[in-house]
């Protein structure tokens, strides 16, 4: 890579500043509250100076106008672009809360210290597992990677730029968000459904038994034993999530 500090260098520069920072805003583990926006704004700033140095090739606006539309179009795109790795994420998330769903432990909501928001407690916990794996399996690194990769594949030249394709991309992502939401969860429910099955024919069989008193610990019980069992798969489940997303990113445009 090779830049060179002229008037072409600037614009670009801007124009991927401005949607580094959109970026930097939507996109997890960055968006995280905890991570002061000083640090954000100073990574988002050595994302915009790489990506300048090839930018400064491609048709840059040159009225005043121009420039205009594409910062407002760069931060959209930006924007887009984050929401979809946050989509693919917190799938992960989302699983957690469909278990505390299915559970009946989802009643008492707890703070989570990452974002801030009140949470269930699998969701919590997910989530804590879900930052952690990012950086462990270097998940980070990829995305990354994949967001630099999305200057080659949508540029500065807003003609590149729809918003058909960017529509596209979002309500395709949304559709498959819920899907692996359960794909992940699905065992799990399975086993406290059947646990569910098992509670109404044991009330049916005995009826002086209340099934109530211990319905609910067996059931916490059982999503504890499942959670442990499920979480080993957790790790390959964010390497697909996150190849997911980046093949968007790259290719969905």
């Amino acid at each position: 890579m090779s830049f060179t500090l002229s008037a072409d260098f600037i614009v670009a520069l801007v124009l991927a500043f401005v949607r580094s920072v959109a970026w930097v805003t939507i996109c997890p583990p960055f968006s995280n509250s905890s991570i002061p926006k000083m640090v954000k704004i100073g990574f988002a700033g050595a994302l915009a100076f790489y990506a300048a140095g090839t930018l400064q090739h491609d048709r840059l606006p040159e009225s005043n106008t121009q420039v205009l539309v594409a910062i407002v179009l760069q931060a959209l795109v930006g924007i887009v672009l984050g929401y979809v790795v946050s989509l693919f994420v917190t799938t992960v998330v989302a699983a957690g809360r469909l278990i505390d769903l299915f559970s009946g432990i989802n009643l008492p909501q707890a703070i989570d210290p990452l974002s801030q928001m009140q949470a269930s407690i699998f969701g919590q916990f997910y989530n804590l597992v879900l930052t952690a794996l990012l950086f462990t399996t270097g998940a980070v690194l990829v995305i990354v990677q994949g967001f630099m990769t999305s200057f080659k594949a949508v540029g500065t030249s807003f003609p590149q730029i729809t918003m058909g394709s960017l529509a596209q991309v979002v309500t395709g992502d949304v559709v498959t968000f819920f899907a692996a939401a359960v794909e992940i969860a699905a065992p799990l429910i399975a086993v406290l459904f059947c646990t569910q099955i098992v509670l109404a024919l044991l009330s049916k069989a005995a009826p002086q038994i209340n099934v109530f008193v211990f319905g609910m610990p067996l059931q916490i019980v059982m999503a504890l034993i499942g959670v442990s069992v499920a979480i080993v798969a957790l790790p390959n489940d964010i390497v697909t999530l996150v190849g997911r997303a980046m093949s968007q990113l790259v290719g969905g445009r």
